[in-house]
């Protein structure tokens, strides 16, 4: 090990880039490479580890402020503070390392655009430059993403840790919960999580230290809260049907069937109106968009035209516009929200547009394309594409926030 040692002392005396260092062969060894993204990351994030070229019985070591653990299987690097640290590992034959720059935390009065990325944690960008800052990784698979107050909740689609994060001072959590798939904030830093399969059926959790689960139907997926009559609805993919539910005991409701692969929810700003995406799947059944009244109980009260492959969607209130993603399109469909056709002609967009999100106080409406590595951004008002954008993310975006 003196060899791998001496290798690696020399990479980092030389002050490289962060990113994957090939090494050379010497005295038999091969060189291999540690995997994880080429970016700087923050403070508090956990990095899974892999490494192509080495057998599952490599050894592994670090040296800088950060430290591996081993959870369940899994190896992951612990980031404790500011600076640089070196990765090492080597199984006898092959030898590879790993640099990485550890930032510290994110300013804690800048907005912030987070975005959710499934490959690689969460990218988090100045909203007012449009400035790339780092990476925040949860050890997990990020598929969603949402913001209440001080906190930020990521779910973990792959994984058993729901992570939420403090800025003021910056402050990094993990929940036991496994497999969540949306979450949606209420007020409080309260926070509730769709779970796609939990014992045999979708779920809903209400997230804590010990977060609280309740059945909801065939693969939940979607999920929206209202706030004013603390009431939570889910979608259920494969029972087609929108669960109503009461947020602080989770005790079901209501039931309305609205049709095959009701996939995503938004709701309205008094909670009078619920939006759902139907989304066909890939069996040529097309799908389209349901307006939901919820009062004086859950009934359908319009639904869009056929659409190719309808996944996310967005409400503009003020400006009355509905945005719906189109995965097979790759576009974005502008609908008035209460007749559900069309206003504008669909907004071309970059290669699969995921789960939207409109910020009133910037009037923007943000938009991961998880197969582009990219998230757009367009002017609400005017439907513009905002000046730079779009603007590159790690890999695998689904949603975004905005943190304040």
């Amino acid at each position: 090990m003196k060899l791998v040692r001496a290798i690696v002392l020399a990479c980092a005396a030389a002050g490289g880039l962060v990113g994957a260092i090939w090494l050379p062969r010497a005295e038999g060894f091969v060189p291999a490479k540690i995997s994880f993204a080429p970016f700087p990351y923050f403070i508090g994030s956990r990095i899974a580890l892999q490494a192509v070229g080495l057998s599952p019985h490599a050894r592994w070591s670090v040296l800088g402020p950060a430290h591996i653990t081993t959870i369940a299987g899994s190896r992951y690097l612990s980031l404790q503070s500011p600076g640089r640290a070196q990765v090492i590992a080597s199984d006898g034959r092959a030898i590879a390392a790993r640099t990485v720059q550890i930032l510290p935390a994110p300013p804690a009065h800048t907005t912030l655009i987070a975005v959710a990325c499934y490959d690689d944690g969460v990218a988090l960008y100045d909203a007012r430059t449009l400035t790339a800052l780092g990476l925040l990784a949860t050890g997990g698979s990020p598929s969603d993403i949402a913001v209440s107050g001080n906190r930020l909740a990521v779910t973990d689609n792959d994984g058993k840790a729901f992570t939420v994060v403090e800025r003021a001072p910056w402050h990094i959590a993990r929940r036991p919960l496994a497999a969540s798939d949306e979450v949606a904030a209420a007020p409080g830093g309260r926070f509730f999580a769709t779970l796609r399969e939990w014992r045999g059926l979708g779920a809903v959790a209400s997230v804590t230290a010990t977060p609280q689960i309740t059945k909801t139907g065939m693969t939940a997926e979607g999920i929206a809260v209202d706030p004013h009559r603390d009431v939570l609805y889910v979608a259920n993919v494969n029972d087609g049907s929108v669960l109503e539910l009461n947020a602080r005991t989770l005790k079901p409701i209501a039931r309305l069937w609205v049709g095959s692969r009701v996939f995503s929810l938004a709701l309205d700003a008094d909670g009078s109106h619920l939006y759902a995406v139907r989304n066909g799947g890939m069996k040529n059944d097309d799908g389209d968009v349901v307006e939901i009244a919820t009062q004086p109980r859950l009934h359908i009260v319009a639904r869009s035209g056929l659409l190719d492959l309808p996944l996310g969607l967005a409400l503009d209130q003020s400006a009355h516009r509905l945005f719906v993603t189109d995965e097979a399109s790759d576009v974005i469909y502008v609908l008035d929200p209460t007749s559900l056709r069309a206003t504008h002609a669909p907004l071309p967009t970059c290669h699969t547009p995921w789960d939207p999100t409109f910020d009133a106080r910037s009037d923007r409406l943000y938009v991961p394309c998880a197969r582009d590595d990219r998230l757009d951004i367009f002017n609400a008002s005017t439907l513009a594409r905002a000046p730079g954008a779009p603007v590159r993310t790690a890999g695998y975006p689904l949603a975004v926030s905005i943190w304040r």
